[in-house]
């Protein structure tokens, strides 16, 4: 198996600093970009209530428009983002180029009479804690474990709403760098996943995708109950990586049923509109019958060809 982890071996918040810095951010502005933040990395950030979901226990934070929030960014695009072309190609969501619509595309396969299984990490960013961060970079990535935990520090927060007092720190929901962090604390496991599908699935064209939180998988001509067994084998196997599922979001269909996931319906040979999509483009039609402000109707014709334009490049992107 290729080497599938980075190797960064930054040992200082020096080399941290040589790492983030460009032509625009000399290695002295970069130095004291970290020092700032570590300094008042409680000042930097919050919690963006409106997206957040307490009865849940997620809450988005943002470092936007603060130090916190460059330096994330730098961390992110200069440190993390040049090493994705490493990642399995079922992994999609936070990597570059790779979105929601390219995942479910994924999925198709090249056999008729698919079935697709869909499960859901429960609270995946908040499962990501601090010690696991540390390992990735200190074991995984080969910095030493003075960088490993600095750059933990600073791309984690205490559970809970800012304030809480909470000891348990997990990568941040939010934060720049969390998508690829997830992926990258988790790479071992999904490596193994995928090695458990396809012994499982093997004849049956298995395919797996997963988008953050979202886990696909289908295959063809395969009974509902191989695919229920497979479903609790992949409980077990991540709640050994103190990974939870959502068994409220599993679902099992087939074609004949309609097969949707990440807003898409998978067809035989290409992708189509998902029913939200459609749900909200029928509304947009009728509100175009009605009697409308000039302004009003402007906003809902953009809308409408925004949904359009959606729609050519989720039906053309197997194409």
């Amino acid at each position: 198996m290729p080497n599938r982890y980075p190797k960064l071996a930054i040992r200082s918040k020096n080399e941290l600093a040589k790492h983030i810095g460009h032509k625009d951010l000399s290695f002295e502005k970069a130095l004291n970009l970290i020092n700032d933040v570590r300094a008042n990395f409680n000042g930097y950030w919050k919690d963006n209530k409106k997206a957040s979901k307490p009865l849940d226990g997620k809450y988005v934070r943002s470092a936007a428009g603060k130090p916190l929030g460059a330096l994330l960014g730098k961390i992110n695009t200069m440190v993390l983002k040049p090493h994705d072309k490493l990642l399995p190609n079922f992994i999609f969501g936070g990597i570059s180029g790779l979105d929601h619509v390219q995942a479910a595309a994924s999925l198709i396969g090249k056999k008729r009479r698919r079935t697709l299984l869909k499960a859901d990490i429960k609270k995946f960013f908040e499962q990501v804690k601090h010690d696991r961060v540390v390992s990735l970079f200190r074991n995984k990535c080969r910095c030493s474990l003075k960088a490993a935990k600095l750059l933990a520090d600073l791309c984690c927060i205490p559970l809970g709403p800012k304030g809480s007092g909470s000891d348990d720190k997990s990568i941040a929901r939010g934060f720049a760098t969390s998508s690829r962090l997830a992926v990258w604390c988790n790479l071992d496991i999904f490596l193994k996943l995928d090695w458990l599908i396809k012994k499982r699935l093997k004849g049956y064209d298995p395919r797996l995708m997963i988008f953050v939180d979202d886990i696909g998988i289908t295959a063809s001509r395969v009974p509902d109950q191989k695919m229920e067994d497979l479903y609790v084998e992949i409980r077990e196997l991540l709640n050994g990586a103190n990974l939870v599922l959502n068994d409220k979001k599993k679902k099992i269909t087939s074609h004949e049923k309609g097969m949707e996931i990440l807003g898409s319906r998978l067809g035989r040979r290409g992708l189509s509109l998902g029913g939200k999509t459609l749900g909200k483009r029928d509304v947009i039609k009728n509100n175009l019958k009605q009697s409308l402000s000039p302004e009003e109707r402007k906003l809902q014709k953009l809308r409408y060809r925004s949904i359009m334009i959606y729609k050519n490049r989720v039906e053309n992107i197997t194409k």
